[in-house]
């Protein structure tokens, strides 16, 4: 019982920190349908433990999601920023 009780008070994902650049995940897409396409920035945490606050790129307030609906983007598929490892 103890073990389930620690599963719980840790975090959900550690990479998640600010300054990083996510984008919806599958399981987010399919319960927030209006940001599905959306990519965005973390800029902080938030008040719950299991929640991240993001700004999705082209929105001027940040928004607080939980973590499992955002995945991190890896710098080479971020198309929607200047990337050093996108084509030119």
């Amino acid at each position: 019982m103890i073990e389930l009780i620690a599963a719980w008070t840790g975090p959900m994902k550690s990479n998640l920190a600010v300054g990083v650049r996510v984008r919806m995940s599958a399981l987010g897409a399919s319960r927030c349908a209006r940001l599905a396409n959306k990519t965005g920035t973390i800029v902080g945490g938030s008040v719950y433990a299991n929640s991240v606050s993001v700004l999705f790129d082209g929105n001027r307030t940040r928004t607080t999601i939980h973590r499992e609906y955002v995945e991190v983007l890896l710098p080479g598929l971020d198309t929607t920023r200047d990337s050093t490892a996108a084509p030119r």
